[in-house]
């Protein structure tokens, strides 16, 4: 049978007891059916697994014991950033979604000049807070015990202050010549960039080529913004990652 596994924001210590917030209380409780002595997993993004078995079955502050700890180590061998250019609402969080489970380190959401960009900032606060919900959900599911950052909404003309110097930077364009296979992966660190819905114009590419990223040709098909990302992470994972 699988444990539960699930985020918990606050310090963790063997042989102490801890309470669970409201909604992964009620989530427990009412959803999961969980009893007093059920077994569950608890990460709070230090690299461990803790494993507990709640004491009670209080729907807004659930109790939990602390048993052992277990340290994670499935983390890829290549640190990925993922820049995305800014897409509608269900797009962006499967992008996030199916990114950290594939292992990506870091997200940075970028508005386009065809992004839909009328955010304003208590929006984009809001929305920030719900990709970093997602990012940490589709860490519950994959196991994994560091939660990659979602960075904050950047302009594209802002971008370069975010970039590491030595990565490897990528920008999927389907007008390019040369494909992923001829680029150089000896390097730890990749950077990846995928326009919006509606693409990136020529003003955008030259401001990437400034920013030091090569074209490269994603296959002979385009494909949709949420799915180039995932792809090209899954790819770069085959040829140098882990998978």
């Amino acid at each position: 049978m699988r444990i539960t596994r699930l985020y918990h924001s606050e310090s963790l210590q063997c042989g102490s007891t801890t309470q669970l917030d409201a909604n992964t209380s009620n989530h427990l409780v009412r959803v999961l059916r969980s009893k007093p002595g059920t077994i569950v997993t608890l990460f709070n993004g230090d690299g461990f697994d803790y494993l507990c078995k709640t004491i009670d079955t209080d729907l807004k502050k659930t109790s939990v014991s602390i048993q052992s700890r277990v340290q994670i180590d499935n983390e890829s061998n290549i640190s990925i950033t993922l820049i995305q250019g800014l897409s509608r609402q269900d797009r962006m969080e499967t992008t996030i979604q199916k990114s950290v489970e594939l292992g990506v380190n870091k997200i940075i959401p970028v508005i386009c000049q065809r992004s839909n960009h009328e955010l304003v900032e208590e929006k984009k606060l809001k929305k920030l807070e719900h990709w970093r919900k997602v990012a940490i959900s589709a860490c519950e599911q994959s196991g994994r015990c560091v939660i990659p950052d979602v960075l904050q909404i950047t302009m594209l003309e802002e971008l370069n202050t975010l970039l590491q110097n030595d990565a490897l930077k990528l920008n999927l364009d389907p007008q390019a010549q040369q494909s992923l296979k001829d680029t150089s992966g000896n390097r730890k660190e990749i950077e990846i960039f995928i326009g919006p819905e509606g693409g990136l114009n020529n003003e955008e590419i030259d401001t990437l080529e400034k920013d030091g990223f090569e074209n490269i040709r994603f296959g002979p098909r385009i494909l949709r913004t949420e799915t180039a990302g995932p792809a090209v992470i899954s790819a770069i994972q085959t040829l140098w990652g882990d998978l």
